[in-house]
């Protein structure tokens, strides 16, 4: 049935892009401190965000993988593994069907994002 497999392709993306979410906030926060969606960009150089964090898409999570120091833990297959579920999180979005291919990329996005993301290690400060 197309809407079971979609409700499950929806709940392995939510528990990505939520614990995605939390790990770059909790991990920001320790080495940035509270201020931190100003702190980071400004120790960076970077320009300021322009929106809140809980509006950033899900590729611009992605992003902030690789533009800060507090990142260093997270695998580059893990990094490249999220990078290729872009599209298939549009599919998702869009209410448009998955293949079964992406169905597993998915999964096994889902198990090694899960195995990454879990916010356990100590951050020592960057600023």
């Amino acid at each position: 049935m197309q809407t079971e497999y979609m409700k499950e392709a929806y709940g392995l993306f939510f528990e990505i892009e939520t614990g995605l979410s939390q790990y770059i906030e909790q991990t920001m926060e320790k080495a940035y401190g509270v201020g931190w969606l100003i702190q980071a960009p400004a120790t960076m150089k970077y320009k300021p965000y322009s929106k809140h964090f809980e509006s950033f898409y899900y590729h611009e999570l992605i992003s902030m993988l690789r533009a800060y120091p507090c990142f260093p833990k997270l695998p580059k297959d893990v990094y490249l593994q999220l990078v290729r579920t872009v599209p298939i999180r549009n599919k998702i979005a869009h209410c448009k069907s998955i293949s079964d291919e992406e169905m597993a990329r998915l999964q096994v996005t889902h198990k090694l994002a899960m195995e990454c993301i879990t916010f356990t290690e100590e951050i020592t400060s960057y600023v």
